[in-house]
């Protein structure tokens, strides 16, 4: 009867702890790490960046940056390609900008200020 009883017991923990198991984890990117969401060093810094991750859906980016000196546009390939935000899908300005990734596919982000788009300050991401 104890044996049972242990049994039931472990069968009914484990069954606990797999449904208690989150069936992804999301990551938190902060885009650019230490240097954040501003003009980078060379042209390919973000797009350095980006290769070393990997994106999922639910995954957050995070923009660091300083309100009124920098934007994030949420762009088109074509407006990203041409350094636009004629069709932008979403402007932010506020600073410390969070952006979740809730779909699989592209996503292309720039900043609007100046040429810091046509100087690299741009990104594109591919969730899996």
């Amino acid at each position: 009867m104890a044996t049972k009883m242990h049994l039931s017991f472990f069968i009914f923990a484990t069954i606990i702890s797999i449904a208690w198991e989150p069936a992804s984890s999301v990551t938190i990117h902060t885009v650019g790490d230490t240097l954040g969401w501003n003009l980078p060093s060379y042209p390919s810094f973000y797009t350095d960046w980006a290769e070393k991750r990997t994106f999922a859906v639910g995954d957050v980016l995070v923009f660091q940056y300083h309100t009124a000196l920098n934007t994030v546009c949420h762009v088109s390939k074509t407006d990203y390609d041409n350094c636009t935000t004629k069709n932008s899908i979403a402007t932010y300005f506020m600073g410390n900008s969070y952006v979740t990734l809730d779909k699989p596919g592209d996503y292309y982000f720039l900043s609007s200020v100046g040429k810091h788009c046509e100087a690299g300050q741009k990104l594109w991401i591919h969730v899996a």
